[in-house]
């Protein structure tokens, strides 16, 4: 936008440029996409940069953000450690104005929230946690002054991604650890071989510039194409055959670059999800984590959402002093003043770790109480759901384009392929009003309509929908229970 002779003011709440990799300091986080795909796609960053880890930690990662903002001047374009307290369109002015968590106020013809699905945490409502004695720790704000877990009882509620990678790092030094477990995770190795290794950080910068160009060519942005032939067409000795080659690639080659209905039937999806099993319940001598970690019914179909990397989760998670409980028939009960209560029975812990991730996909945008046309307020217009054009329009928002938000692609692609594209796109429509002199610029209902059609269209051709009716239900039941 500078370069198109914009003048750009942001804020950021934190001290530093970073996102979530600036709060997520918690033990063993790191990057989980392909290598190279999880970077900004700018052939001048790789001019004085070379990543020295294929999955880069998030030392590394702050490292790397530090080297754009040399490159791009970013920090002076923006204020950090403040935080929006409220945004909203005036029809006579055709500008926003965005208030300050300190008082101030600022005013732009143009208004794009950029937070993400991971500014906002997700914290259980768990009767008594002020109760307990040590300290709880949620991943994604984990304190530079956090407490060593060596030695320690440890609880760790959740097993998504952050769960992974704390199960992985924490539960070799832990005296014990217990895991309360609303569903297992699925998981995929996340190193091929060395020599896979050595190769990739071996890579020319134009060797990176030609993979993150194929990359932007794939629905995936990671570069993977699926095999074009369904499951069971396939013979199963060749079937078995190729899973094998992909489970061992490592990464989300097993996921994305499998047979193409994958995710489309649901028997292609119990062949690959079986396959998967017997080389995953192997790893596994505890006969009762065994069925729990990999049952042999799956609780959802593969690949509906996004697998987890890991290294060792199954070896650590077998040791005698890692304890799993089940807590998706009968939730936790509460948090004493030194444990977890659940079953009817106290699990003694001094250090509790919520790995329960960030709120749904709208809930950043929500929390900037943002109000339209008319001083309509976003959280009134999406009461029915959310509705958008694009995923980056609102009709009543004039001028407001929303980066890497809901009806986008997030979690099951690359990230920052998806953000190139909504940025050239941004970018491209707003020098265009600039040019034709067109002050406010709007989605219309109709789009939403045809967005939303065309989504659902894609939708219902997949196994998508079968996690999503069932995580309402789940979800409502919990309401239920709680009231």
């Amino acid at each position: 936008l500078r370069k198109l002779g914009f003048r750009v003011q942001g804020f950021e709440r934190q001290e530093r440029l970073g996102g979530v990799w600036r709060e997520n300091a918690y033990p063993g986080a790191a990057v989980d996409s392909l290598f190279p795909f999880y970077q900004f796609y700018d052939a001048e960053l790789l001019q004085d940069w070379e990543w020295v880890e294929q999955f880069p930690t998030r030392a590394e990662m702050l490292r790397y953000f530090d080297h754009v903002d040399k490159r791009w001047e970013i920090s002076a374009s923006f204020e950090f450690g403040v935080s929006v307290s409220a945004a909203r369109y005036s029809e006579t002015t055709q500008r926003w104005t965005v208030s300050l968590e300190d008082g101030r106020r600022a005013e732009a013809r143009w208004f794009i929230p950029a937070v993400g699905f991971s500014s906002v945490l997700n914290i259980p409502r768990i009767p008594g946690m002020s109760r307990f004695r040590g300290p709880i720790y949620h991943t994604a704000k984990w304190p530079h002054d956090a407490v060593s877990m060596r030695g320690k009882r440890v609880a760790v509620i959740g097993t998504g991604p952050s769960g992974v990678q704390i199960i992985q790092s924490v539960g070799k030094i832990a005296k014990a650890m217990t895991i309360f477990q609303q569903s297992p995770c699925l998981t995929l190795r996340k190193y091929g071989s060395p020599s896979q290794t050595a190769t990739a950080l071996c890579m020319r910068p134009d060797d990176h510039r030609e993979a993150l160009r194929l990359g932007l060519q794939t629905s995936n942005g990671f570069g993977y194409v699926p095999r074009d032939q369904d499951t069971l067409d396939v013979p199963i000795e060749e079937r078995n055959h190729f899973y094998q080659q992909r489970y061992l690639a490592g990464g989300w080659a097993f996921w994305m670059a499998g047979f193409r209905d994958l995710c489309q039937n649901i028997q292609a999806n119990r062949d690959a999800y079986d396959f998967w099993a017997r080389r995953t319940r192997a790893r596994i001598s505890d006969v009762a984590k065994r069925e729990l970690l990999v049952p042999q019914i799956p609780s959802f179909a593969f690949g509906i959402k996004r697998p987890c990397l890991e290294e060792d989760l199954y070896e650590v998670m077998d040791q005698p002093h890692v304890k799993v409980i089940d807590i998706s028939n009968q939730q936790i009960e509460l948090i004493t003043e030194t444990g977890i209560r659940v079953h009817g029975q106290t699990v003694e812990c001094e250090v509790i770790i919520l790995a329960t991730g960030f709120g749904d996909e709208a809930s950043g945008l929500r929390s900037l109480h943002i109000r339209g046309r008319n001083g309509i307020r976003l959280e009134d217009a999406w009461s029915d759901g959310v509705e958008s054009h694009l995923g980056m329009a609102i009709h009543s928002f004039p001028n407001m384009v929303i980066l890497y938000g809901p009806q986008c692609p997030t979690l099951l692609v690359n990230s920052p392929a998806v953000i190139t594209v909504q940025v050239e796109w941004l970018c491209e429509i707003i020098a265009r009003c600039q040019q034709a002199g067109i002050c406010q610029l709007e989605a219309t209902s109709k789009s939403h309509c045809q967005w939303e059609r065309k989504m659902s269209l894609l939708w219902d051709k997949t196994l998508y929908h079968t996690h999503a009716r069932k995580s309402k239900k789940t979800a409502e039941a919990n309401k239920e229970e709680k009231t």
